[in-house]
């Protein structure tokens, strides 16, 4: 018993952020700040119409890990994945701690940064920051603090977000049209070359090129460049530019429905019509962070209608898995491949 007692007291002053080390009470300061939120707010525990954001479990302060942060609030606020109403957004462990909350019912926010001692706040913030009231007023309204979670409450807010979408938001760390085009884009997939035998067939993406968007699949289809179900390729400048002159929309990859039993698969170049939700979404005058806004809200009004942003580029068939090979190696331009650019 004394060997064991004396390994354990060697490896708490050995190992960072283990327990028992002195410190911040990190689950008290995650109860501060669900506290403080839901007093400013006016909710109480368990409202799902209110949305708890924060990066809690991925930041070390002076070696203690957050997770205790993320357990207090929760259990203080009642949110939580099964409420679909917690999203714990991906965060390197030297980045600052942070906590926000919106209240739908209001369209009120509070934002707060701890210091970087985890001492208390370096900021706490309160701001109305729904979409109607910002887009309404966007030449006296500043994001501020609230430019990051402005945006994701907003899009968790609307009616046709599924909870699959945040969590890839959870991954991407920020909404942003790329992430949102993404979403469309599977949605095209989906319904155009579904998923028929689920024990045999999945999803397979060649990002070529690559954006925003590919972090999206990485969580809807579990395609991860780990389990070869993610490439990713890049495209010039001047090759973006060719395509989307030629094809009239700009290309977002191809995108492979695979059978892993006959070892063959079904494909299509897929296209996103950016120009057009653009279109429908830049005001002349406005900031970025105000279009940027209204084209989340349009793309996201299209969750029914990808085909709206979406088109096919080309179909094509692959007959053995020498061919999916062939578009995946190192050094081949899978586009040129498949004769969707020449050269």
């Amino acid at each position: 018993m004394d060997r064991i007692i004396a390994t354990t007291l060697l490896l708490l002053a050995l190992v960072p952020g283990m327990a028992m080390a002195e410190g911040v009470d990190m689950y008290q300061l995650g109860a501060d700040a669900a506290e403080y939120a839901m007093a400013e707010l006016g909710f109480v525990k368990g409202d799902s119409n209110v949305l708890t954001l924060t990066n809690a479990g991925y930041p070390v302060i002076d070696g203690q890990t957050t997770d205790l942060c993320l357990d207090a609030v929760m259990e203080t606020t009642g949110s939580s994945p099964g409420k679909e109403n917690l999203i714990n957004i991906l965060s390197p462990p030297w980045k600052p701690l942070w906590f926000g909350f919106y209240n739908s019912n209001t369209g009120e926010a509070v934002y707060m940064k701890v210091n970087a001692d985890g001492s208390g706040f370096e900021i706490q913030d309160k701001e109305k920051i729904d979409a109607e009231t910002v887009l309404a007023n966007v030449s006296a309204w500043e994001p501020g603090n609230f430019s990051h979670m402005m945006p994701i409450a907003n899009v968790w807010a609307h009616e046709n977000t599924p909870y699959v979408f945040m969590k890839a938001v959870e991954l991407h760390d920020h909404i942003c049209p790329g992430v949102s085009s993404g979403f469309l884009l599977a949605k095209y997939m989906e319904e155009t070359l579904p998923i028929e035998d689920p024990a045999n067939q999945s999803y397979k993406v060649i990002a070529c090129p690559n954006w925003c968007k590919d972090d999206y699949f990485q969580v809807a289809w579990d395609c991860t460049p780990g389990k070869s179900g993610l490439f990713v390729k890049y495209l010039t400048a001047d090759e973006t530019a060719a395509l989307t002159e030629k094809y009239g929309t700009r290309v977002a990859g191809i995108f492979i429905r695979w059978d892993a039993a006959s070892k063959s698969g079904d494909g299509l170049v897929l296209g996103f019509d950016f120009d057009k939700a653009g279109n429908m979404s830049n005001i002349e005058t406005w900031p970025s962070w105000a279009y940027r806004l209204k084209e989340d809200i349009v793309l996201m009004d299209a969750a029914d209608s990808p085909e709206d942003f979406v088109s096919t580029i080309k179909e094509f068939s692959l007959a053995n898995n020498d061919e999916l090979l062939a578009l995946q190696g190192a050094g081949v331009h899978p586009l040129k491949v498949l004769g969707v650019i020449s050269g």
